[in-house]
C-alpha cells in the first residue's frame, strides 16, 4: 500500500515495544526473566527507550498507516548485532537483577540456549525482529518493512539479508520465501528450533 509510511524508530513510541515483545513471544521469557507480560512489556519498554542494545528504538523503523503505527522492524550488520548482544546483557541485569539471575538459576538450559543462538554470519545485514499488529495484517505491511530492511542492507553496502524464524511459524517461513529468503541452516538449541533464512540482493538496485 502506498499510504504506508516507515518511519525512524520513536522512543516515545506507545508501540514499538508491544512489537518486539509479538516478535519474541516465548524467547523474551530469559530475556526479561519472567514469564508475567506485564512485566516483560515492562523490561522491553525500558529497553526501547534506551540506546546501545538491540531492542532499542536506535534500531528500528516503525510502518504507520494513517500516522498510527501498525508494524515495525529492527535491523542491523550482523557485526553491529554481535555487540549489542553484550551489552544488551548488561543492560537487562542491569534492570531486572535479582529476578533475571533467579530465572537463570530456575531455567539454565533455556538461557544457555538463548545466550548461544548464532543466528547471523558477519557479511549478512540482519533483521532481528519483525512483527506488525494482528488488525493490519493484510495490508503488506510485514513486505514492505523487508523489503525497506533490504534497501537498508544495500545503503550499507550488504548483499546478504538474513532472519531467524521459529520453524512452527509456517505462514512466516511461506512469506520469507515468497519474498526470496532461502533457508540455509537451522539453529537447534532447546527449547528453541530455528531456521536461519538468507536472501541475496543487488546493491547496485534500490528499491
Amino acid at each position: 500500500m502506498d499510504d504506508i509510511l516507515i518511519t525512524k524508530g520513536d522512543p516515545l513510541s506507545n508501540v514499538g515495544s508491544k512489537l518486539n515483545c509479538m516478535a519474541l513471544e516465548y524467547m523474551a521469557y530469559p530475556l526479561a526473566g519472567s514469564k508475567e507480560p506485564t512485566l516483560i512489556e515492562k523490561v522491553f519498554k525500558k529497553l526501547w527507550e534506551i540506546d546501545s542494545n538491540r531492542f532499542s528504538y536506535e534500531y528500528a523503523f516503525e510502518a504507520k498507516l494513517n500516522d498510527k503505527t501498525v508494524g515495525m522492524i529492527t535491523c542491523f550488520p550482523v557485526t553491529v548485532m554481535n555487540k549489542l548482544n553484550w551489552l544488551t546483557t548488561k543492560k537487562l541485569f542491569k534492570l531486572r537483577n535479582l529476578g533475571l539471575i533467579r530465572y537463570i538459576l530456575l531455567h539454565p538450559k533455556e538461557t544457555l540456549s538463548m545466550l548461544s543462538l548464532n543466528e547471523g554470519k558477519e557479511d549478512e545485514y540482519h533483521i532481528g525482529s519483525i512483527a506488525t499488529l494482528p488488525e493490519s495484517r493484510g495490508y503488506g505491511i510485514g513486505s514492505k518493512l523487508i523489503y525497506f530492511a533490504e534497501e537498508q542492507a544495500k545503503l550499507n553496502h550488504y548483499n546478504k539479508c538474513s532472519l531467524t524464524v521459529k520453524k512452527e511459524n509456517k505462514k512466516a517461513i511461506k512469506l520469507y520465501e515468497k519474498l526470496g529468503f532461502k533457508i540455509v541452516d537451522s539453529i537447534e538449541k532447546p527449547p528453541y528450533s530455528l531456521h536461519r533464512m538468507v536472501k541475496i540482493i543487488d546493491i547496485d538496485t534500490i528499491f
